[in-house]
């Protein structure tokens, strides 16, 4: 069950930050590529920050370096994934704030969206903000002549009867307006809500290689079975273009739709200096430990999980 907590602070939050509010300017950050661990403190900085009144509403888009794999706030590691397959490749195993399954993050572009519930046009539920960041990414493919889809909310139904939603890969089946090309599955999307604020975070696969997911993911069926099922389930943008689009190409392209759709001017922002203070206390206390990546206590363990009750 969904529970829905009242902002206290979103009224500070718009005498700090009218501009964002009355002229419809949001912050944009592009801070490049950066290893898993960074790339998901900085994502929980803001939200906590924005949680607080102390960020406006920010879309930054980034990539990932070395390759991570982000595991669902629930998902049980030892169950998920082969730890030595990954250590061997050089691919960071991190655990996301966000639920879902595990995300093989390599050659994409990944966004997120952070901003106080209720805020127009993305409405006061998960799926209204689902749709509406769906939109704007549909739009921004659909920029490069593809043939984009998304799976309509009745169809959610049936994804759910699928056996491949069993799988402990995120990208094996798709979720409410999530985007397809010719039926397989090419941007997955999480959202975590909490204190009056909602962060969505997301990636569009630029290539995609089933052999390394079959290296690195834990499955039951025969490797060949579940590469045939990743084959059948999951595309990348390039293999359906005839000159290849890179990462700063769709990154431009996503930035444009985004305003467009909108309805809002983005302006190229940093950090905050509290921003870097959350995002340096939550990578040493939370996404830098194993307790975190890859132990079940995660779940339970205050020390670990409540960071900003310690950051003055």
């Amino acid at each position: 069950m969904l529970h829905f907590v009242r902002n206290d602070n979103f009224f500070d939050f718009l005498r700090l930050h009218q501009d964002y509010i009355t002229m419809k300017t949001w912050r944009y950050l592009d801070t490049g590529f950066s290893n898993g661990y960074e790339n998901m403190a900085v994502d929980e900085a803001i939200y906590l920050s924005c949680q607080q009144g102390n960020s406006p509403p920010t879309i930054r888009l980034y990539g990932w370096t070395p390759p991570a794999l982000s595991l669902g706030y629930f998902q049980k590691a030892g169950e998920s994934v082969d730890l030595s397959a990954c250590a061997q490749r050089g691919i960071d195993v991190v655990r996301r704030l966000s639920g879902g399954r595990a995300v093989l993050h390599d050659q994409e572009l990944t966004y997120s969206l952070i901003c106080p519930e209720g805020m127009p046009p993305f409405g006061t539920t998960v799926l209204e903000a689902y749709k509406v960041i769906g939109e704007c990414l549909l739009h921004a493919l659909k920029g490069f002549h593809l043939d984009v889809q998304w799976v309509p909310y009745r169809d959610k139904y049936v994804c759910l009867r699928h056996p491949h939603t069993r799988n402990v890969n995120c990208f094996s089946s798709p979720s409410w307006y999530e985007i397809t090309i010719e039926g397989k599955k090419v941007c997955g999307s999480a959202q975590k809500r909490g204190g009056g604020t909602f962060l969505q975070h997301g990636s569009i696969l630029l290539e995609h290689d089933e052999e390394i997911l079959a290296d690195v993911l834990c499955f039951k069926k025969g490797r060949e079975d579940f590469l045939s099922e990743l084959r059948s389930t999951t595309t990348s943008i390039n293999r359906h273009l005839k000159v290849k689009v890179g990462f700063y190409e769709l990154q431009a392209r996503v930035l444009k739709s985004f305003e467009e759709h909108l309805g809002v001017t983005l302006n190229k922002g940093m950090l905050s200096e509290y921003e870097h203070e959350l995002k340096d206390r939550l990578l040493k206390e939370k996404y830098a430990r194993s307790e975190w990546n890859l132990n079940a206590c995660h779940i339970h363990n205050n020390s670990v999980t409540n960071v900003k009750a310690h950051v003055a």
